[in-house]
Protein backbone atom coordinates (compact mmCIF):
# COMPACT_ATOMS: atom_id res chain seq x y z
CA UNK A 1 0.00 0.00 0.00
CA UNK A 2 1.06 3.62 -0.56
CA UNK A 3 2.36 5.53 2.41
CA UNK A 4 -0.28 8.18 3.37
CA UNK A 5 2.47 10.73 3.95
CA UNK A 6 3.41 10.52 0.28
CA UNK A 7 0.10 12.12 -0.73
CA UNK A 8 1.23 15.50 0.50
CA UNK A 9 2.53 17.87 -2.16
CA UNK A 10 6.03 19.39 -1.77
CA UNK A 11 5.80 21.57 1.31
CA UNK A 12 6.75 25.27 1.34
CA UNK A 13 8.88 26.49 4.24
CA UNK A 14 8.17 30.14 5.05
CA UNK A 15 11.06 32.03 6.59
CA UNK A 16 10.85 35.17 8.68
CA UNK A 17 13.07 38.22 8.89
CA UNK A 18 16.67 37.85 7.82
CA UNK A 19 19.80 39.71 8.85
CA UNK A 20 19.48 41.83 5.71
CA UNK A 21 16.21 43.32 6.96
CA UNK A 22 17.84 44.51 10.17
CA UNK A 23 20.88 45.79 8.28
CA UNK A 24 18.58 47.79 6.01
CA UNK A 25 16.76 49.23 9.02
CA UNK A 26 20.06 50.21 10.63
CA UNK A 27 21.21 51.90 7.43
CA UNK A 28 17.95 53.82 7.07
CA UNK A 29 18.20 55.06 10.67
CA UNK A 30 21.80 56.15 10.04
CA UNK A 31 20.68 58.11 6.97
CA UNK A 32 17.94 59.73 9.06
CA UNK A 33 20.43 60.66 11.80
CA UNK A 34 22.65 62.32 9.19
CA UNK A 35 20.08 65.10 8.78
CA UNK A 36 21.13 66.48 12.17
CA UNK A 37 24.81 66.42 11.19
CA UNK A 38 26.63 68.96 8.97
CA UNK A 39 26.45 67.99 5.31
CA UNK A 40 28.81 70.72 4.09
CA UNK A 41 31.56 72.89 5.44
CA UNK A 42 31.79 76.31 3.82
CA UNK A 43 35.14 78.06 4.25
CA UNK A 44 35.27 81.86 4.17
CA UNK A 45 38.81 82.91 3.24
CA UNK A 46 40.39 85.78 5.19
CA UNK A 47 40.85 87.68 1.93
CA UNK A 48 37.07 88.01 1.60
CA UNK A 49 36.75 89.47 5.09
CA UNK A 50 39.62 91.90 4.45
CA UNK A 51 38.09 92.98 1.16
CA UNK A 52 34.74 93.71 2.79
CA UNK A 53 36.42 95.66 5.53
CA UNK A 54 38.33 97.75 3.01
CA UNK A 55 35.21 98.44 0.95
CA UNK A 56 33.34 99.48 4.05
CA UNK A 57 36.08 101.84 5.05
CA UNK A 58 36.16 103.41 1.59
CA UNK A 59 32.39 103.82 1.38
CA UNK A 60 32.02 105.42 4.76
CA UNK A 61 28.71 106.46 6.21
CA UNK A 62 26.03 104.06 7.48
CA UNK A 63 26.46 101.68 4.53
CA UNK A 64 30.21 101.43 5.10
CA UNK A 65 29.66 100.73 8.78
CA UNK A 66 27.15 98.02 7.91
CA UNK A 67 29.63 96.35 5.55
CA UNK A 68 32.37 96.50 8.17
CA UNK A 69 30.02 95.00 10.74
CA UNK A 70 29.17 92.13 8.41
CA UNK A 71 32.85 91.50 7.76
CA UNK A 72 33.56 91.41 11.48
CA UNK A 73 30.65 89.03 12.18
CA UNK A 74 31.52 86.70 9.29
CA UNK A 75 32.57 83.27 10.64
CA UNK A 76 35.58 81.41 9.36
CA UNK A 77 33.50 78.34 8.50
CA UNK A 78 29.81 77.55 8.11
CA UNK A 79 28.44 74.02 8.59
CA UNK A 80 24.79 73.64 7.52
CA UNK A 81 22.99 70.49 8.60
CA UNK A 82 21.07 68.19 6.30
CA UNK A 83 17.80 69.93 7.17
CA UNK A 84 19.30 73.23 6.04
CA UNK A 85 21.26 72.09 2.99
CA UNK A 86 19.07 69.56 1.20
CA UNK A 87 16.21 71.87 0.15
CA UNK A 88 13.43 69.29 0.10
CA UNK A 89 15.49 66.12 -0.20
CA UNK A 90 15.63 66.01 3.58
CA UNK A 91 11.91 65.18 3.60
CA UNK A 92 12.54 62.32 1.16
CA UNK A 93 15.27 60.90 3.40
CA UNK A 94 12.98 61.15 6.42
CA UNK A 95 10.07 59.46 4.63
CA UNK A 96 12.37 56.74 3.29
CA UNK A 97 13.61 55.88 6.77
CA UNK A 98 10.04 55.76 8.05
CA UNK A 99 9.04 53.48 5.14
CA UNK A 100 11.88 51.06 5.87
CA UNK A 101 10.93 50.91 9.54
CA UNK A 102 7.29 50.27 8.63
CA UNK A 103 8.24 47.50 6.18
CA UNK A 104 10.40 45.69 8.72
CA UNK A 105 7.75 45.94 11.43
CA UNK A 106 5.01 44.76 9.07
CA UNK A 107 7.14 41.86 7.83
CA UNK A 108 7.70 40.83 11.44
CA UNK A 109 3.92 40.67 11.92
CA UNK A 110 3.74 43.40 14.57
CA UNK A 111 0.79 45.05 12.81
CA UNK A 112 -1.26 41.86 12.79
CA UNK A 113 -2.12 39.39 10.07
CA UNK A 114 -4.28 41.93 8.20
CA UNK A 115 -1.31 44.13 7.24
CA UNK A 116 1.45 41.57 7.20
CA UNK A 117 4.03 42.10 4.44
CA UNK A 118 5.90 39.25 2.79
CA UNK A 119 9.59 39.35 3.84
CA UNK A 120 10.77 39.22 0.24
CA UNK A 121 8.51 42.13 -0.73
CA UNK A 122 9.79 44.07 2.27
CA UNK A 123 13.36 43.39 1.15
CA UNK A 124 12.58 44.79 -2.31
CA UNK A 125 11.15 47.94 -0.73
CA UNK A 126 14.22 48.36 1.49
CA UNK A 127 16.52 47.99 -1.51
CA UNK A 128 14.51 50.59 -3.45
CA UNK A 129 14.70 53.08 -0.57
CA UNK A 130 18.42 52.43 -0.23
CA UNK A 131 18.93 53.08 -3.94
CA UNK A 132 17.07 56.40 -3.69
CA UNK A 133 19.17 57.39 -0.66
CA UNK A 134 22.42 56.61 -2.46
CA UNK A 135 21.26 58.70 -5.45
CA UNK A 136 20.43 61.66 -3.20
CA UNK A 137 23.80 61.49 -1.46
CA UNK A 138 25.76 61.17 -4.72
CA UNK A 139 23.90 64.09 -6.32
CA UNK A 140 24.67 66.36 -3.36
CA UNK A 141 28.25 65.14 -3.34
CA UNK A 142 28.79 66.03 -6.99
CA UNK A 143 26.61 69.15 -7.26
CA UNK A 144 27.65 71.22 -4.28
CA UNK A 145 26.13 74.61 -3.53
CA UNK A 146 28.24 77.69 -4.23
CA UNK A 147 31.84 77.26 -5.34
CA UNK A 148 33.24 73.75 -5.04
CA UNK A 149 36.53 75.18 -3.77
CA UNK A 150 34.78 76.78 -0.80
CA UNK A 151 32.30 73.98 -0.04
CA UNK A 152 33.52 70.62 1.25
CA UNK A 153 31.49 67.50 2.13
CA UNK A 154 31.08 67.02 5.86
CA UNK A 155 30.35 64.04 8.07
CA UNK A 156 26.60 64.11 7.61
CA UNK A 157 26.81 63.56 3.87
CA UNK A 158 29.21 60.64 4.27
CA UNK A 159 26.98 59.15 6.98
CA UNK A 160 23.95 59.40 4.69
CA UNK A 161 25.85 57.74 1.85
CA UNK A 162 27.09 54.92 4.10
CA UNK A 163 23.65 54.36 5.65
CA UNK A 164 21.89 54.31 2.29
CA UNK A 165 24.47 51.88 0.91
CA UNK A 166 23.95 49.62 3.92
CA UNK A 167 20.18 49.73 3.38
CA UNK A 168 20.63 48.83 -0.29
CA UNK A 169 22.96 45.92 0.43
CA UNK A 170 20.76 44.70 3.27
CA UNK A 171 17.70 44.68 1.04
CA UNK A 172 19.53 42.80 -1.70
CA UNK A 173 20.84 40.27 0.81
CA UNK A 174 17.38 39.68 2.25
CA UNK A 175 15.95 39.25 -1.25
CA UNK A 176 18.41 36.47 -2.01
CA UNK A 177 18.15 34.66 1.32
CA UNK A 178 14.46 35.09 2.10
CA UNK A 179 11.31 33.68 0.55
CA UNK A 180 9.61 30.32 0.37
CA UNK A 181 11.77 27.31 -0.25
CA UNK A 182 10.45 24.05 -1.63
CA UNK A 183 11.41 20.89 0.27
CA UNK A 184 11.39 17.44 -1.26
CA UNK A 185 8.52 15.16 -0.34
CA UNK A 186 9.34 11.95 1.56
CA UNK A 187 10.03 8.89 -0.49
CA UNK A 188 7.01 6.72 -1.26
CA UNK A 189 7.14 3.24 0.24
CA UNK A 190 5.58 0.57 -1.94
CA UNK A 191 5.30 -3.04 -0.72
CA UNK A 192 7.24 -5.58 -2.73
CA UNK A 193 4.90 -7.90 -4.57
CA UNK A 194 6.09 -11.35 -5.71
CA UNK A 195 3.61 -13.29 -7.89
CA UNK A 196 2.96 -16.94 -7.12
CA UNK A 197 3.54 -19.31 -10.05
CA UNK A 198 1.61 -22.52 -10.55
CA UNK A 199 3.43 -25.67 -9.62
CA UNK A 200 3.90 -26.64 -13.24
CA UNK A 201 6.00 -23.52 -13.80
CA UNK A 202 7.91 -23.90 -10.56
CA UNK A 203 11.64 -24.48 -10.92
CA UNK A 204 13.02 -27.97 -10.70
CA UNK A 205 13.71 -29.08 -7.19
CA UNK A 206 11.27 -26.61 -5.70
CA UNK A 207 8.63 -28.12 -3.52
CA UNK A 208 5.11 -27.41 -4.57
CA UNK A 209 2.76 -25.79 -2.16
CA UNK A 210 0.73 -28.37 -0.20
CA UNK A 211 -2.81 -28.86 -1.40
CA UNK A 212 -5.66 -29.15 0.93
CA UNK A 213 -7.93 -32.10 0.22
CA UNK A 214 -11.55 -31.47 0.84
CA UNK A 215 -13.60 -34.65 1.53
CA UNK A 216 -16.77 -35.13 -0.58
CA UNK A 217 -19.99 -34.33 1.06
CA UNK A 218 -21.69 -37.25 2.83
Amino acid sequence: MRDPRSADAPTMEQKGLRAGHFAGLLGALAALASLWRPWYTVDFPPQLRDALTSEGAKSGGPLGQLVQGLAAAMPETLSPSGWEALRGADVAVCLGAAAVAALVIAAAGAFGAAVRVDPRAAARGIAAVGTAGVAIAVVHLVHRPLDAELVHPAGGLWLALAGSTLALLGGLSAMQADGPRATAAPATAFPRLEPELPAVFAPAGASAAPRTSVPPPA
